[in-house]
């Protein structure tokens, strides 16, 4: 379980961290340099669970060796699927990241939503929905082991 505590809010208590793959921890389907490393760091806390249409047909290759469920979601219908998703989780305790308008209501239904302004860009209704915008993946999962980034940025 991975703890936060912000002033201002109640403690957050994670036990699933929700990511989306394209955009939010690949750059044209591969895995973004220092990603790999901070997953297995936080799947010794959390629960890693990578939502995604797989659009480049190529996650569970790029993600087989990582600490990770992965769940291959419609194309059509992942806006709906990504929030069906953290809410059978349990969406109080879920931290979700991602880029895109398909990821808006995971952002916004998480505990914790994060959007990453990465390499593909990020819609302004994911950087609307989410609580907290960081400049990429990797400033964001580690902001996660140290919250105090966390706590200066959210604080109320």
């Amino acid at each position: 379980m991975l703890k936060v505590a912000i002033p201002g809010f109640e403690p957050m208590e994670f036990e699933h961290l929700v990511l989306d793959f394209n955009g939010t921890i690949a750059f044209d389907g591969k895995i973004i340099n220092g990603v790999e490393a901070a997953i297995s760091m936080l799947s010794q806390l959390v629960t890693v669970h990578i939502v995604t249409a797989d659009t480049n047909q190529n996650v569970a290759q790029e993600v087989a060796h990582l600490p990770v469920t992965t769940k291959v979601v419609s194309s059509a219908f992942q806006l709906h699927e990504k929030l069906a998703y953290i809410e059978k989780l349990g969406h109080e305790n879920v931290c979700a990241i991602g880029n895109g308008n398909v990821d808006k209501d995971m952002l916004e239904r998480a505990e914790l939503g994060i959007a990453i302004l990465g390499p593909e860009g990020l819609s302004t209704k994911a950087l609307l929905a989410a609580d907290v915008l960081m400049p990429d993946i990797v400033h964001a999962l580690e902001s996660l082991v140290n919250s105090a980034r966390l706590k200066a940025t959210l604080r109320m």
